[in-house]
């Protein structure tokens, strides 16, 4: 299937939004991109309802193809004790068929010109073995720290590390 990037609009989420579309899209790209990086048992495990994007409905970011939503980037505050007065990039998913279309780089820019415009220290957490998405946060001016996270589940643990920008370095200007 091919997709053509000028045909998809990126809209910011209201309180009415359909959620359960944004849930589906997690649970979608985590059972594709996932394999390998995390446990199985956790992707085997895994249910749409355990996302509850709506809690976070005014920084959120979707991209549509006409009515489907195909990516979604979720954005604001940062939630550890750690990063306090950071900005913090929570979500960036696309739909596989729709990756390496540059989907992911357009909510990706529109969240960082929002952050950018309140915090002058961005972060984010990502996956370590994760080297794709590493790579492109890279591209952004983000870069490695030696924050490193092990969450454990029930299904084993999960290793992610940190990434942060600082003083607007971002490769938007």
């Amino acid at each position: 299937m091919k997709v053509e990037t000028r045909m998809i609009e990126v809209a910011t989420t209201t309180k009415d939004f359909n959620f359960q579309t944004i849930s589906e899209l997690y649970y979608k790209t985590w059972q594709y991109a996932y394999v390998g990086l995390v446990p199985q048992a956790l992707l085997d495990n895994l249910r749409v309802d355990i996302w509850h994007p709506e809690t976070r409905w005014n920084n959120t970011l979707v991209a549509l193809d006409g009515e489907k939503v195909v990516g979604v980037c979720s954005f604001g505050p940062a939630r550890r004790k750690k990063y306090q007065g950071f900005g913090e990039i929570y979500t960036l998913y696309v739909l596989p068929e729709y990756q390496h279309r540059g989907i992911g780089q357009k909510l990706f820019t529109t969240a960082l010109e929002n952050l950018t415009k309140k915090f002058n220290n961005l972060y984010l957490i990502v996956l370590k073995k994760n080297l794709i998405a590493q790579a492109f946060y890279e591209m952004f001016g983000f870069e490695e720290t030696l924050d490193q996270i092990a969450d454990q589940t029930e299904y084993g643990l999960v290793h992610e590390v940190v990434f942060t920008m600082s003083d607007k370095k971002s490769t938007l200007d």
